[in-house]
């Protein structure tokens, strides 16, 4: 249980850092909407596209190490930050699994 609330608590501090780099959207940004996400089959490369706003925006990965033990824990990565339109597109160069978590707005 202790575990789980350390972890919880890198991935809220994780994202919050995230956030602190690339920029909050707020109602006064405009932001990219319409936006999907997803990763290459077979592949370990993941990607965004978003079609509406006025936005740039970066594809953002979710990566948890897979032992526990490590003090690694969980961190996101993000990739090159795109106009509106433009494919973002991400190969982490470790061999952690991860997730395709989101877009980062306004980067």
């Amino acid at each position: 249980m202790h575990l789980r609330k350390h972890t919880a608590a890198l991935s809220a501090a994780a994202l919050l850092a995230v956030t602190a780099l690339f920029g909050a959207t707020s109602p006064a940004n405009a932001s990219a909407v319409n936006c999907s996400v997803g990763r290459y089959e077979g592949t370990r490369t993941a990607w965004a596209l978003c079609t509406e706003g006025y936005a740039r925006y970066a594809v953002l990965i979710y990566v948890t190490h897979p032992n526990p033990n490590s003090g690694m824990g969980s961190w996101y990565e993000a990739g090159p930050c795109v106009s509106l339109g433009q494919l973002s597109e991400y190969t982490p160069s470790h061999s952690i699994p991860f997730v395709v978590a989101s877009v980062v707005p306004n980067c």
